[in-house]
């Protein structure tokens, strides 16, 4: 579709691009348009307060160059000026880093004014404007990206991390919602580098702000179990939070509102840690498996033992063993004894207890 405007690629797109990393995701600028002509052309909108559309076809976004003016507090409070006489250069100086504010045209011409280019060589995070501090977002995002970008070997300019410990000190972080913290933490668990994550917002002062339950300690044991590329998201969150008391995990989790496969996980991990010690007698290991759902629910306790015996240097087909031990015990032996209810449920577990202990394995032992 030919455009009587400008059509700039920006962003992501462009920057990945540039480090050579797959790009998934493509966002668009149109300069010198209204939203009239977009919509003339089949572009829906999407969203009232900014001038967002998407491609009949592609349904990529196109977003009208723009302004942004700070009206009130948090990450929502600006107010939009998306005129058509607005310039590519001023929509890119809203941005919140160089090697974001970088655009490319029809021709695949680079227009880079605020020298992202020499920031991706140098690999440096840098502010565009003093702008910057109005979004306290940008906190978050600025450590996901280092997390994300960790292995290129990036820092952040120190003029860059004073604007973040100042948005931090401004009290502007509590405006952020549940919902948006959550979204930024589970973009950088799905790093293999999620504890820059949260080293990033340590330095910034933002880590108590943004995460006060959290009892997060960074060391080589951890670093190496979530550099494992084939860890899940859920699994580097109960990694990450794997020193913080089960009575504040919970708290955390119902105040960021995090997903149950993320919670569950999470907080098991944490409960074995704080309640159980190895090696343990057969009569709680039973009690254990049983409290985690290990016969009924096999692939969550997968994900639970893989993380389990990372953290307590233990063999994963030694836990699996556990599990297989008790599932292949069937009550309907029990059953034509006629035992039934509370009665049943002790004899059942007496005999899974007394079918663990004569295959106890390194892990109980």
């Amino acid at each position: 579709m030919t455009l009587p405007y400008q059509v700039y690629l920006v962003g992501g797109a462009v920057r990945d691009a540039l480090l050579e990393l797959p790009v998934i995701d493509h966002d668009w600028v149109v300069t010198g348009a209204t939203p009239e002509q977009l919509e003339e052309r089949g572009f829906q909108q999407v969203g009232k307060q900014f001038p967002v559309f998407l491609h009949p076809k592609s349904k990529e976004e196109y977003a009208l160059a723009r302004k942004e003016k700070k009206q009130g507090e948090g990450y929502t409070g600006f107010i939009c000026d998306f005129s058509p006489d607005i310039s590519l250069e001023e929509d890119l100086e809203r941005r919140d880093l160089t090697i974001n504010a970088i655009a490319k045209d029809e021709s695949g011409t680079l227009i880079d004014p605020f020298n992202g280019q020499q920031d991706l060589l140098d690999r440096v995070f840098r502010h565009v404007s003093d702008a910057f501090i109005e979004d306290p977002l940008r906190v978050l995002r600025v450590a996901r990206f280092a997390a994300r970008l960790h292995h290129f070997g990036f820092t952040i300019a120190p003029e860059t991390m004073l604007l973040m410990q100042a948005i931090s000190a401004s009290g502007e972080l509590s405006t952020l919602s549940a919902e948006r913290i959550w979204k930024e933490l589970e973009k950088a668990l799905n790093t293999c580098h999620a504890d820059v994550f949260f080293s990033v917002l340590k330095e910034a002062n933002a880590l108590e702000k943004l995460f006060p339950e959290l009892i997060w300690k960074d060391n080589q044991v951890t670093t190496n179990i979530l550099s494992q590329t084939e860890i899940t998201p859920a699994q580097r969150w109960a990694v990450l939070s794997k020193n913080t008391p089960l009575t504040e995990l919970t708290q955390l989790h119902q105040r960021i509102r995090s997903p149950n496969q993320f919670k569950i996980l999470a907080e098991q991990t944490r409960s074995f840690l704080e309640n159980q010690r190895i090696p343990m007698n057969a009569v709680s290991w039973e009690n254990w498996l049983i409290s985690v759902n290990a016969i009924k629910k096999p692939q969550p306790f997968i994900l639970l033992i893989e993380v389990l015996s990372r953290l307590t240097n233990s063999r994963f087909e030694d836990w699996q063993k556990l599990r297989d031990t008790i599932a292949a015990i069937n009550a309907a032996g029990l059953i034509k004894q006629g035992l039934s209810g509370a009665e049943l449920g002790q004899a059942l577990k007496k005999v899974r207890a007394e079918a663990l202990d004569k295959t106890l394995s390194p892990l109980i032992s």
